[in-house]
């Protein structure tokens, strides 16, 4: 298939089946949201299923795949919209003039969905102290620290599969959408 009716193809069937039926997604960056939300969706159930597959066929190595395949299905929720969310704000805000816009955005549309996760589960663990009227340094510095040992195991584990989905993505966005 050449290029431009793979293009063509992937155009067709997101208009047809996929993000391009949601509303605005005809504007080029609530486009890329709805993208890089499919791509961070994808990504994550790529990875659930390759760590629950290592955890069924008993991979030599010390992690725990199921539990990792487990966080990795509860993480759906918030990887979704933070994808969504980082891929607006990038597409907006990136020149256009960027040489190899798509990859790039890509790139760091993944990179900002991993921030915005971290600040949500920031959020998440301060909003019971601060909903007490208790906040003190040395919770929001524990609170901090949990969701930077959250985030590093998150950065770990997927970004073999988040990078690349998130690249080609942004690649296959830029192309359709020209």
């Amino acid at each position: 298939m050449s290029h431009t009716r793979f293009q063509t193809a992937v155009a067709t069937t997101c208009k047809r089946y996929g993000p391009g039926r949601l509303p605005k997604a005809s504007r080029r960056d609530i486009g890329a949201g709805y993208a890089m939300a499919t791509a961070a969706a994808g990504a994550t159930l790529a990875f659930v299923f390759v760590a629950w597959g290592l955890s069924v066929l008993g991979a030599p190595s010390g992690s725990d795949w199921a539990l990792l395949a487990l966080f990795g299905v509860g993480a759906l929720p918030l990887v979704v919209p933070t994808a969504f969310v980082s891929a607006v704000a990038v597409w907006r805000t990136l020149p256009a003039d960027v040489p190899y816009f798509g990859a790039v955005a890509g790139l760091l549309s993944t990179l900002g969905a991993y921030f915005l996760g971290l600040c949500v589960v920031f959020a998440f663990l301060v909003a019971p102290v601060v909903v007490a009227g208790q906040v003190e340094v040395a919770q929001l510095l524990e609170a901090a620290g949990f969701a930077v040992a959250i985030g590093f195991v998150a950065v770990a584990s997927t970004i073999w599969v988040t990078v690349p989905v998130g690249v080609g993505s942004g690649c296959v966005h830029e192309a359709v959408t020209r």
